[in-house]
């Protein structure tokens, strides 16, 4: 390994804000290296990271991915590192610091050069999300050279059984071809605390509450005037205001005090009948207010950077789902359910109002939640099988 090289993409690493050497040498083992060439790719990386840390706790994950890829927000157990599509001075590197358990690579091309320099170790390689074993390398027309390489592969998960006799040919094992299919960009569905949901369900009962989560500032007045607009149709709706940011909740209660009748959660203020407005100023209780809400409009959506959270969330535990036109760096998982017909989409600010009051209808309702589940589960059969895989080879390489 060139010592010159591992300096400078920890360098690039820094000057992005992600991460150090020593932060590597400190995650937990059993750590699972995740690498992507694509941003496509990396952005389902991430989102199977979250799935695997909330699945297997005590593990820890390292992403690479390409430069320019949307940085994925900052969890305990889990860093990200920009790394060229085919480098393998980090493979180098972590076999003599900080030996992963396993390397998922979801990659278009298949980066020969990692994946030999992980051969001199003995850790497990998974290959996903990659259509056919197609090389990048000059060496790709050598005779062998194939076989070489991907006789340091352990499993690929097939996008397509119709793939499997490219990768037989190619030199692979049938046991090591196993059926999965693409994956999505679909988180893990939010916990909740049970018992508070159904202490919640009961104070809010026979009234019917939608949620506007992740709200910055310049949105709460489209919520607040929506919400005047949706009472007018439903005098009993309420509403679960989860603000962006979560010290605004004194001040959205003192700002409210005129106009509705509220509580804060931070304080834990009760919900009467007469509660209109509940104001979420919590972090970490997402799930629950998705569960609680019959429909959800996303915050963020409306202008600036976009959404703050994906729309899978939402759709995942039932809500039918009002947004505006701006994603942010949802746009994978936002043009899936739009394609499916299971989100509802506003021009402006000045529609939220009747697209609540839309959305609320059971009817309505019903067939959104319908149509965004079974996006949901089609991405999360191939999730299912990537993380057995890799809590498979993990357990396997700590059984030595």
């Amino acid at each position: 390994m060139s010592p010159p090289l591992i300096d400078q993409i920890f360098r690039l690493s820094r000057g992005r804000g992600l991460v150090a050497p020593a932060a590597l040498e400190r995650l937990a083992t059993p750590l699972v290296w995740m690498h992507s060439d694509q941003p496509r790719a990396a952005q389902l990386l991430a989102a199977l990271s979250e799935t695997l840390l909330q699945r297997a706790p005590g593990f820890s994950v390292l992403l690479t991915q390409p430069e320019g890829a949307d940085v994925p927000p900052d969890l305990p157990g889990r860093v990200c590192i920009p790394l060229p599509a085919d480098e393998p001075a980090l493979a180098h590197w972590l076999l003599a610091r900080h030996e992963p358990s396993v390397v998922l690579i979801a990659a278009q091309d298949i980066p020969a050069a990692m994946i030999t320099a992980l051969g001199r170790g003995s850790v497990p390689v998974i290959l996903a999300e990659v259509d056919a074993p197609r090389f990048a390398s000059r060496w790709a027309r050598v005779p062998g050279f194939a076989r070489t390489v991907l006789g340091h592969v352990t499993t690929v998960c097939l996008t397509s059984d119709a793939a499997r006799g490219a990768w037989q040919e190619a030199g692979l094992a049938d046991a090591a071809l196993i059926p999965c299919g693409r994956l999505s960009a679909t988180p893990v569905a939010l916990g909740c605390n049970e018992s508070e949901r159904e202490e919640l369900a009961e104070s809010f009962r026979h009234r019917t509450v939608w949620l506007a989560v992740g709200v910055p500032e310049r949105e709460e007045e489209a919520v607040l005037a929506a919400h005047r607009e949706a009472l007018r149709e439903s005098h009993r709706l309420a509403l679960i205001l989860h603000p962006a940011d979560p010290t605004r909740g004194p001040v959205l209660r003192d700002m409210f005090a005129g106009q509705f009748m509220t509580a804060l959660r931070s304080e834990d203020d009760l919900i009467t009948p007469e509660t209109q407005v509940y104001i979420a100023d919590t972090e970490g209780e997402r799930g629950l207010w998705y569960r609680l809400a019959v429909a959800c409009f996303l915050g963020g959506s409306l202008g600036g950077e976009g959404a703050c959270f994906s729309p899978m969330e939402a759709g995942g535990l039932g809500c039918a789902i009002v947004h505006g036109r701006m994603f942010g760096r949802f746009s994978e998982p936002f043009d899936m359910l739009r394609e499916a017909r299971a989100t509802r989409m506003i021009q402006s600010a000045d529609a939220l109002g009747s697209a609540i009051c839309a959305a609320l209808r059971p009817e309505q309702a019903a067939n959104q939640a319908h149509r965004a589940w079974q996006v949901i589960s089609g991405g999360s059969e191939a999730t299912e099988t990537v993380i057995g895989a890799v809590l498979a080879a993990a357990a396997k390489a700590e059984a030595g």
